[in-house]
């Protein structure tokens, strides 16, 4: 099984480089383009990686760290 990447970049031209050259190394790519559909797809698919945009706009992308790691910390001892 080929581990799953999901990346939180809001900008479509890296975002989409980024996404060819992981595809072409056969990863499971999941793009988002904004925190919310990030964060979304993080507790929906549980990928193995996350590559993060520290500058979206509506919320500091360390934010967005702590929020994953608290949704996966909380959803992964129920």
């Amino acid at each position: 099984m080929n581990a799953t990447i999901l990346i939180i970049e809001d900008e479509a031209s890296i975002r989409t480089v980024v996404r060819a050259y992981l595809e072409q190394a056969g990863f499971r790519v999941l793009p988002a383009d904004s925190r919310p559909e990030g964060v979304e797809l993080a507790r929906r698919e549980r990928p193995d990686l996350v590559i993060l945009d520290l500058n979206l706009p509506g919320m500091d992308g360390m934010e967005v760290a702590a929020r994953l790691r608290q949704n996966r910390t909380s959803s992964s001892s129920c």
